[in-house]
């Protein structure tokens, strides 16, 4: 009698947590050249992260995360003036759980747009003329 309740135990043990197993998703960018352009879009129940880096004359770089109130989305864009002129253009979207952000740009002109909508959101933007 014990050795049954012991497998039906098990048994169940290990449906909850395959249930519970549900994949994310992940996105890496890097771009060298005059000019980069990436766009990422992501949908996903658990958690989305997305990394873009780019270096050249003009950058310019869009990311939106969507996801459910328990997913945790991240996003890092860095972007890097190859030129005395450089332009870097960064703008990014979050809607989940919980929400966080780093944008660094080092350029004569930098521009940042972000939006966050989630019970917990954190950003840092940094930017930087040569």
């Amino acid at each position: 009698m014990r050795i049954n309740h012991l497998v039906v135990a098990v048994v169940m043990f290990s449906a909850l947590t395959t249930v519970d197993a549900q994949a994310g998703n992940s996105a890496t960018v890097l771009q060298f050249g005059g000019t980069n352009l990436s766009s990422i879009a992501q949908s996903g129940p658990v958690n989305n992260s997305a990394t873009t880096m780019q270096f050249g004359g003009f950058n310019q770089a869009t990311t939106f995360q969507f996801g459910s109130l328990a997913s945790v989305n991240t996003l890092t864009i860095g972007q890097g003036g190859t030129t005395a002129t450089a332009t870097n253009t960064a703008a990014a979207g979050q809607v989940g759980g919980s929400n966080l952000s780093l944008i660094g740009q080092i350029g004569l002109n930098n521009a940042a747009a972000l939006s966050q909508l989630g019970i917990l959101n954190s950003s840092t933007i940094l930017q930087q003329a040569p």
